[in-house]
C-alpha cells in the first residue's frame, strides 16, 4: 500500500491485529538493500522485469531474488527509490512500473531518465521489483533500486 507519510497512516499501515509491530528481531540494525542491473537491446512489450540482481549493498533481513528486485524479511514502513537511464528511438514511450508486490507507481520518465521515490508499507516476504515496457525497441536500460526501512 502506498501512502503519504504521516503518523496516522503509519499506524494504520503497520498495525497488526490491534498491536503495533516492534522491531525485536534485529536490535535496531538498519535494513537496507541496493541493487542494480542492465537490460540489453529489445522491445519490452509485453512488460518485462528488470534484472536488478547485482548487489551494491545489503544488510541482514534483505534477500535478492534471482529474477531481480529486493525482498524484505521484516514488516514495516520502507523508503523506496528507483532511478534509471535508458536509450530508445525518438518517440518511443518507455514506462517503468514499480511493484511492492502489488502495483505501487510509475516512474517519471523524460530525456532518457526515470525516477521514483516513495514510502510504502511492506510485510515480511514482500518483494519490490521493477518492470519496463516500451512501444518500440530500447537500446539499453539500466537501473538502481534502493529499499530502506524507516525507523519505527
Amino acid at each position: 500500500m502506498t501512502y503519504p507519510s504521516n503518523k496516522n497512516t503509519h499506524e494504520a499501515c503497520c498495525e497488526k491485529e490491534s498491536y503495533y509491530i516492534e522491531n525485536t528481531e534485529n536490535d535496531g540494525t538498519p535494513i537496507v538493500g541496493k541493487v542494480t542491473g542492465v537490460l540489453g537491446a529489445g522491445t519490452a512489450n509485453p512488460p518485462i522485469r528488470l534484472p536488478l540482481t547485482t548487489v551494491l549493498f545489503k544488510t541482514p533481513c534483505i534477500k535478492i531474488p534471482q529474477d531481480g528486485g529486493i525482498t524484505v524479511q521484516e514488516d514495516g514502513e520502507y523508503f523506496i527509490s528507483f532511478d534509471s537511464t535508458f536509450a530508445a528511438a525518438a518517440g518511443t514511450v518507455v514506462t517503468f512500473s514499480i511493484f511492492t508486490p502489488n502495483f505501487s507507481g510509475t516512474a517519471l520518465t523524460g530525456a532518457g531518465i526515470a525516477t521514483l521515490a516513495e514510502l510504502v508499507c511492506l510485510r515480511a516476504g514482500d518483494t519490490v521489483y521493477v518492470t519496463i515496457s516500451s512501444t518500440a525497441a530500447v537500446t539499453f536500460a539500466t537501473g538502481i533500486l534502493i529499499v530502506a526501512k524507516v525507523e519505527d
